[in-house]
């Protein structure tokens, strides 16, 4: 059957690139949708000027998965399903993909009716120039998360990012969920994948599907971005009945628990052991960090040499996962304190 494909863009405020990014789509797609939720600037001016269907939401409160559900409830010819197959393209408005896209995803979808693929997500990287420490510790963190997706092929979260979905996949999340996308969720792309796999659909993200998106700027930014994606993750594994396909994210929540504890605890008995004059330098712990710098330069072995050389530096690294575990703590805190989160938009 034909592969038709609807890309559809949840914008707010995205006057600036969103003509870039529907440029992009529609070299690639048969149509690009953009649902202009809240703007106060002219998204959907651009939006239309570039070439794409374009409507405003309507009395929306529920950010983005309340623009994605409008967008696919009253916008989305779901009659598509049964001519061909149909996929929606699921992307910010800051996301801009390679060329060859869609040919290297149908290849995924492709590979049989019995392997092939019912969503394929995309690795992103982003689109600053690493000019400052935040930008390029991002970056870093991105590289080695490729690397571990094309080492272990396993999908952890759909991004929102960039992702191409089965449109029947979507219809079965909607009948057994009661919606696309769950407007209850502070990180509906997490929720949306575990929706997905429960629903039997297989995922990939091969790393042959790039992507550019928009980097956090500033530290207090970024500290916003990950608390929410912490408190997103913690309501998930906390607020639902515990399956087969959320049990690896129990675990994931269980080792950041573990590490933020072991990692603060370290520093805190350092720290006393130099104030009460008993830190001791200890070869085998010399070569233990040693063998740790090695280890951060060769999981980004494939990448420039700057990169390379910030990762064997050592200790910008170890601010910047510091600095994310504070974060996940802001976002404990808030889960114990009943908090719902708030979206930060840059």
């Amino acid at each position: 059957m034909e592969l038709f494909i609807t890309a559809v863009i949840p914008a707010h405020n995205e006057s600036v690139g969103i003509s870039k990014a529907i440029k992009s789509l529609k070299k690639q797609v048969n149509q690009v949708l953009v649902a202009c939720d809240n703007c106060t600037d002219d998204t959907f001016e651009q939006a239309i000027k570039a070439g794409a269907t374009a409507f405003k939401t309507e009395d929306n409160q529920n950010r983005k998965a309340g623009a994605l559900n409008q967008a696919l409830e009253h916008y989305i010819n779901w009659d598509k399903v049964n001519e061909c197959d149909f996929y929606l393209f699921i992307c910010d408005a800051d996301t801009i993909i390679v060329d060859d896209w869609v040919d290297r995803a149908k290849k995924e979808i492709y590979l049989g009716s019995r392997d092939g693929y019912d969503a394929v997500g995309s690795v992103f990287y982003g689109n600053a120039n690493r000019k400052s420490m935040v930008e390029f510790c991002q970056q870093v963190e991105w590289y080695r998360y490729t690397n571990q997706i094309e080492r272990t092929k396993k999908v952890f979260v759909l991004t929102g990012t960039a992702s191409l979905i089965s449109a029947k996949m979507l219809l079965k999340v909607k009948k057994s969920r009661g919606h696309f996308y769950d407007e209850n969720s502070i990180t509906e792309d997490f929720t949306l994948t575990v929706e997905l796999k429960e629903e039997g659909a297989r995922l990939i993200s091969p790393v042959s599907c790039k992507c550019t998106t928009e980097i956090m700027p500033s530290w207090k930014m970024l500290f916003l971005q990950r608390r929410r994606w912490y408190l997103g993750a913690l309501h998930e594994v906390l607020n639902h009945r515990w399956s087969k396909s959320l049990l690896p994210y129990v675990f994931q929540q269980m080792m950041l628990i573990l590490s933020v504890f072991s990692f603060f605890g370290s520093i805190i008995f350092s720290a006393f052991l130099m104030i009460e004059n008993k830190f001791i330098f200890n070869w085998f712990w010399i070569l233990i960090g040693i063998l740790f710098v090695f280890e951060r330069v060769i999981t980004v072995a494939n990448q420039d040499k700057e990169t390379k050389l910030f990762a064997a530096l050592l200790f910008p690294e170890l601010i910047y996962s510091a600095f994310l575990q504070l974060a996940f703590i802001g976002a404990l805190i808030q889960y114990l304190t009943g908090s719902k989160g708030t979206w930060d938009h840059v």
